[in-house]
């Protein structure tokens, strides 16, 4: 099955990898529709693939790019797990880590 894949930075400041699918409403709307991951997470967060959302309108995307084989492989494995807790590791092994910001920090 082929996939559409792009990475977007909104202008929320998150990246995410977005598998885009026609959906009639999204594009009468102008709204970017897809099943997605966001790459943009604390370290605190899990990572989470989603199917089939209406993301962002178009106008809030701030950059379109191509996704490197890395991210691609990262996407298509968190296609199959779904949601995954972060990791070093995880990160690491998927080259996603310039991604990761710190999360809350208790007082």
């Amino acid at each position: 099955m082929e996939q559409n894949l792009i990475k977007i930075t909104t202008t929320f400041h998150n990246t995410w990898l977005v598998s885009q699918k026609k959906d009639t409403f999204s594009e009468e709307n102008d709204i970017l529709f897809g099943d997605t991951l966001r790459l943009s997470i604390s370290k605190n967060d899990s990572y989470f693939f989603s199917e089939a959302i209406a993301l962002t309108y178009n106008k809030e995307i701030l950059s379109r790019e191509m996704p490197t084989d890395s991210e691609i492989e990262f996407f298509d494995y968190m296609k199959m797990a779904e949601e995954k807790m972060f990791s070093k590791s995880l990160a690491a092994k998927y080259g996603v880590q310039a991604y990761v910001t710190p999360g809350p920090t208790a007082d």
